[in-house]
């Protein structure tokens, strides 16, 4: 939703290969232009995790402090996914995982399997993503970093004892973006306008509406007290940050049986059948 998976897939591969292209017309990029920003960086990852969103979200912060850049010059926009997805260092890298698919590397799938057989819980999700929202809310809040939460494709129920508490009051205040009640994700935003979404991803109208939906609510007043500071180029450029930049590989693992970075699938009929498979997987799609 975020990476912008569909903006310029290839006829072949259906793979985003024009990273320039897809840092500017999705959304962060849209959003970057909208606020007349120094510069913007898209982190997502097609079919990431929360646990990813926490581990890079806090890894880019300390970059950007221990590089001397200012906290008030920094606004982090975060859009959760589906508190099912995990990450798991396996094979020498960081794998995303959806606990009932297959993958073609054998150690995460071995792991999977067992994680799918003996771990894998709805309740147990629910509180993990309460647990990430309020800590990275408490991170960010620490530094001085503002920042603005939204649920990409699912709104997560809250565990019961956590009711009437302070994590509701995070899950439900102020680091998330108002919205309609009709509307609770940013996928059912989409859903509600035509011509938003290409398959399954928004198209460049659905980034530019939702780029200005996040425009807006930056410009309100709950961001008046922000104070943004200006870097300038240099200065980003000096810190190893590129004025426009983000994840370039999309590195899946796919239950098909060939990892997917930008490979040819030979096969019409794989093609097709791998796309319905994604269609109907709600832990992936809306």
């Amino acid at each position: 939703m975020t990476y912008g998976s569909e903006l310029a897939d290839h006829p072949a591969t259906r793979v985003c290969q024009d990273h320039e292209y897809r840092w500017r017309y999705s959304w962060p990029g849209r959003l970057h232009a909208a606020l007349d920003a120094d510069g913007s960086y898209n982190d997502a990852m097609p079919s990431g995790s929360n646990d990813r969103v926490v581990r890079t979200s806090i890894d880019f912060v300390a970059r950007w402090l221990k590089a001397g850049l200012p906290p008030r010059a920094l606004l982090v926009v975060v859009g959760w996914t589906h508190p099912a997805r995990r990450e798991f260092h396996v094979a020498g890298d960081y794998r995303q995982i959806v606990p009932h698919h297959a993958y073609d590397i054998r150690a995460l799938d071995r792991l999977v399997t067992a994680y799918r057989k003996t771990a894998d819980c709805p309740d147990e999700a629910e509180q993990r993503y309460a647990t990430q929202v309020a800590s990275l809310h408490a991170f960010l809040e620490q530094h001085g970093i503002a920042h603005v939460f939204f649920n990409g494709i699912t709104a997560p129920a809250l565990p019961r004892h956590l009711l009437g508490t302070c994590v509701q009051e995070t899950l439900t205040g102020a680091p998330f973006m108002p919205h309609d009640p009709a509307e609770p994700t940013m996928a059912d935003f989409l859903r509600g306008r035509p011509n938003t979404v290409n398959v399954q991803h928004p198209n460049e109208t659905g980034h530019r509406l939702w780029a200005a939906a996040l425009a807006d609510h930056i410009g309100s007043a709950a961001f008046e007290d922000a104070g943004f500071e200006s870097v300038g180029h240099a200065r980003l450029t000096v810190a190893g940050l590129p004025v426009l930049g983000g994840a370039r590989a999309l590195r899946r693992h796919d239950r098909k049986g060939a990892e997917r970075i930008g490979r040819f699938v030979r096969s019409q009929r794989t093609r097709s059948r791998t796309r319905r498979s994604d269609r109907t997987d709600p832990y992936i799609y809306p």
